[in-house]
């Protein structure tokens, strides 16, 4: 067995990343700035640590030659960052190495020029005010969201730190402090521009972590906007497949209602007038609810329309449609359906339920509501299966069949036991029965009102789909 693919390392994959390449450039600019900024201040102040009258020029040469070059590092940086933000590139690895030297060289060599030029004693220039500005580049190299630059930067800081006092003890020999500390204050001193650098390498290490995540949180957003969008769409697809209108039956009232319990949904009803002038008229229930059964319910409803023209009898069609469907559903997906073939003209329905329910008769005469029970398993558990033969149901003026998913009666609401009850079975009957004498439409809005009555506000568990088939000749 080979070995697994390594991983590369965590950070040049974020590296690599367009949007923490875009962000370390905008941090790179707005470092820039700062630096700049912070270098002007710093010219401030040394200019005016005395009286202007006894400040030697010398001095305010040597800071001015020192806060300008880096100026003029900031500004290069700038274009740079700049051109690589136009181009989707990054700043030359090397640029960026050189440039961090460089800065943190910067107050070595102010310290150097005013104790050369005989502006300041070679310890006073030691302890004059660039060596704030070690601490200054160091700080600021967190913006570069590099830990090892911070490290880079506070090494080269004390290193040359140290150099400067070694030349001064060594190279010019003057071996006491002019200034009344003792030669460990300087060492320490280093020490400490050091140990700034490693403070600094771990606060660039937590800046880079919130960065790292505010950008896969932006990501993560940006996938969910998109996988909503096409849920969106999914779901308009899926209601623009249902019936805008109800079939023109002569006899019949004949009206259909859905609501998925999310964004796209596993039911679905339709209804369809076959070459022989019969209508069909189904309705399914997917298992499950969500994206996968509303591309299976899109896939029956295709199945059912195109095989219908074949097959007209309703064995032949569902038992075609199950084989179907067998061949594609994956292991453990089924689908309940229910369908009637109904004649303009005449009372008798041919019904076939293949494990569908509930489905429910209202009959007007007597004022009775029965249940019909499915005779047949559900589509795609059983690929040869042959189903049939069809149930007659015979209506009267003023009977009505419903063809119902389990939504209805499956909402579900707490009790002050804290178990739930179910709206139910008997609640339907006693929904349906109540509002027998409504157009079919006016009677699905009634029904559903009474199950939304019942939950409260419980939400929505499952699918609701209602088709009503009421006699009316």
């Amino acid at each position: 067995m080979s070995d697994p693919p390594r991983q590369p390392p965590r950070h040049r994959r974020i590296d690599a990343s367009p949007a923490f390449r875009h962000a370390a450039l905008r941090s790179e600019i707005r470092r820039a700035y700062v630096v700049i900024g912070v270098m002007l201040l710093l010219e401030l102040m040394i200019t005016r640590a005395d009286s202007v009258s006894n400040m030697d020029w010398r001095v305010i040469l040597a800071s001015a030659i020192g806060v300008g070059s880096i100026i003029i590092v900031q500004c290069v940086i700038l274009l740079l960052a700049r051109h690589a933000a136009r181009t989707g590139r990054s700043i030359p690895f090397w640029f960026i190495l050189t440039t961090a030297v460089i800065e943190c060289l910067v107050p070595t060599a102010i310290i150097m020029i005013a104790f050369a030029s005989g502006a300041l004693s070679p310890y006073a220039a030691m302890s004059a005010p660039p060596l704030l500005a070690y601490g200054t580049m160091i700080c600021l190299m967190v913006l570069r969201l590099r830990p090892w630059l911070c490290v880079l930067a506070g090494a080269v800081c004390a290193l040359s730190y140290l150099g400067t006092l070694a030349y001064i003890t060594v190279g010019l020999g003057i071996d006491t402090p002019t200034t009344g500390l003792p030669r460990v204050a300087y060492i320490n001193s280093a020490s400490m521009i050091f140990i700034g650098g490693l403070a600094a390498a771990w606060v660039a290490h937590e800046f880079r972590l919130h960065v790292e995540a505010a950008l896969n949180e932006a990501e993560a957003r940006r996938r969910i906007a998109m996988i909503e969008q096409d849920i969106a769409v999914a779901r308009s697809i899926q209601q623009a497949i249902l019936p805008h209108e109800p079939p023109d039956i002569p006899g019949y009232d004949i009206a259909g209602w859905n609501r998925p319990a999310d964004q796209t949904g596993g039911d679905y009803y339709d209804w369809q007038r076959l070459p022989d002038g019969n209508w069909i008229i189904t309705l399914a229930d997917v298992s499950g609810h969500g994206v996968g059964p509303a591309m299976v319910t899109a896939a029956c409803r295709a199945y059912v329309r195109a095989t219908s023209s074949h097959h007209p009898d309703l064995p032949a069609l569902i038992t075609h449609v199950n084989h179907l469907l067998a061949q594609d559903l994956p292991d453990g997906r089924f689908v309940t359906m229910a369908s009637v073939l109904l004649t303009p003209g005449s009372n008798a329905l041919g019904l076939l339920s293949a494990g569908h329910g509930p489905i429910v008769l209202y009959v007007g005469a007597q004022g009775s509501v029965q249940d019909i029970m499915p005779r047949d398993v559900p589509l795609a558990v059983i690929p040869d299966t042959a189903f049939g033969p069809a149930q007659v149901v015979e209506l009267a003026r003023g009977d009505v069949l419903a063809l119902i998913t389990d939504g209805f009666v499956e909402w579900s609401r707490p009790t002050a036991t804290k178990a739930r009850e179910q709206f139910g079975i008997q609640r339907l009957h006693e929904s349906l029965r109540r509002h027998s004498a409504l157009p079919a439409a006016a009677m699905i809005d009634a029904i559903a009102a009474d199950v939304a009555a019942f939950a409260g506000d419980e939400p929505q568990q499952d699918d609701l789909t209602i088709v009503i088939i009421r006699r009316t000749a």
